[in-house]
Order: C-alpha cells, then structure tokens, then sequence
C-alpha cells in the first residue's frame, strides 16, 4: 500500500496499460483516468482540475502517437501540479534522464522493467512522514533545521516537509554542508548520480521546488542561496 490514493496514466499500448494498472492496483492506488494520447491528457486535465479530482501521482509514457509525453510533463508543472511524476521511457541513455527530470519528472524507468522495479520507484515516490516519535528524536527549538531520513523528511523554520527521495537527497546535502558552496557539477554527481556531467537545468529546477518549501519568499531566498556561475550555500540562520 502507498499514500497515494488515485493516478493518471498516459500510456498508448493497451497491454502495457493494463499492466500497469494492476501493478498498481496491488500498491492500493487506484488509476482514475487512462489516457492515450497527448491532446486527451491536455483536456483531460482541464476537467480534472475544474472539478478539484486532481490524481496524486501521473504516470506519463514518453512516447506517444501525437508527440512526445514530456510536453504533457511541462504542461502539468505549469498549471502547478504539486503531485509526483513518473515517466516511463525506452531509452536508456542519460540524455533522457536528464530531459525527463528538466521537464519536471520526479524519476523515470526505462522499458522494459520488471513489475518489483516499478512498485519500488512507486512506492519510493509515495514514502510520506508519520508523525515525530520520541525514537525520531524531537529537534531542539533553537535548532529548527533536522533531518529525517527514515521518513524522507526536514524540518525548517516552517516545520516538517515531506519530500521525494531525489527532494530529500537534495536538501540533506546542502543542510549538511556546514555552510560551504556546493557546485551545480557536486550536486550532480551526488544527488543524482552522474558519471559524467551533461548540460541540465535539473539542479536550478528542484531548487525552485526546495524555496517553495522552505522559504517565506521563495523569490528572495534567506536559506538555500544561489552563488552565480559556482553552485549552491544554504544559511540556517533564522529568517
């Protein structure tokens, strides 16, 4: 079982379509919608959204019969969908990768996978905090800054954000910097696990998703704080 309760899947192959929804099914997840084409999923969504039934994940196939499915993925973020993103994609190759995640994807897994690979990135997407335990260790009031790893989960000066796991790495490794820039190039290799460094938005990205969360203005950010042409800081001092 997962938090998320429904999804939408874009996907154009009848079998992988209904293989998909029962993989899901088995994780407690109900697929409301499934579409086939890119001109379905656009209108689709203005329906949805209308009527406030917005799915908490999407599972988006890359290639479809009138276009490329990442354009529905840039769609979705421009209308402000907070939810996850999966797409499913034939490539291997990290050209993909990357354009999947500067599109707005949370992850993507690469045909043909096996049912356990995809139930495990669903579910790694869905991971949500419980509650603070006395085993979780409550942070001191005067240490706002705390990270949870168990529940993929900080706390800043605005409480606990819940994150996905490539969120979560994110903001770790910046809060535990001790302050120092952290280039774009370090981000890339440690985060997302880059052999070799492509040219990619994907860091400036999720940063901006990371001040949404953490920041009062995420137009003037006090904490996680660009350094022009080198990297990232982040500052923990009170806002």
């Amino acid at each position: 079982m997962t938090a998320f309760k429904s999804a939408l899947l874009l996907e154009d192959e009848p079998n992988l379509a209904l293989a998909l929804e029962l993989s899901l099914r088995r994780l407690g997840v109900e697929t409301l919608h499934h579409v086939t084409t890119l001109a379905a999923a656009s209108e689709l969504w203005a329906v949805l959204t209308k009527e406030g039934r917005t799915p908490e994940l999407a599972l988006l196939d890359r290639m479809l019969p009138d276009g490329d499915g990442l354009s529905f993925c840039r769609e979705l973020r421009r209308r402000g969908y907070a939810g996850r993103i999966l797409v499913l994609t034939a490539s291997g190759h990290v050209e993909a990768k990357v354009e999947g995640l500067d599109a707005g994807a949370d992850d993507y897994i690469t045909k043909p996978f096996s049912w356990e690979e995809l139930e495990a990135r669903v579910r790694a997407l869905a991971r949500r905090a419980s509650p603070p335990t006395p085993a979780a260790g409550a942070p001191r009031e005067d240490e706002p800054w705390a990270v949870d790893e168990s529940n993929l989960r900080i706390r800043g000066p605005r409480g606990w954000v819940e994150m996905t796991p490539l969120e979560f790495k994110l903001v770790r490794k910046l809060v535990e910097s001790g302050g120092r820039i952290v280039s774009r190039d370090e981000l890339l290799t440690d985060v997302w696990g880059f052999k070799w460094l492509p040219r990619t938005r994907t860091v400036d990205y999720f940063m901006g998703r990371v001040r949404k969360n953490f920041e009062a203005d995420p137009e003037r950010p006090r904490h996680f704080l660009t350094v022009r042409g080198v990297g990232y800081r982040f500052d923990p001092k009170p806002d």
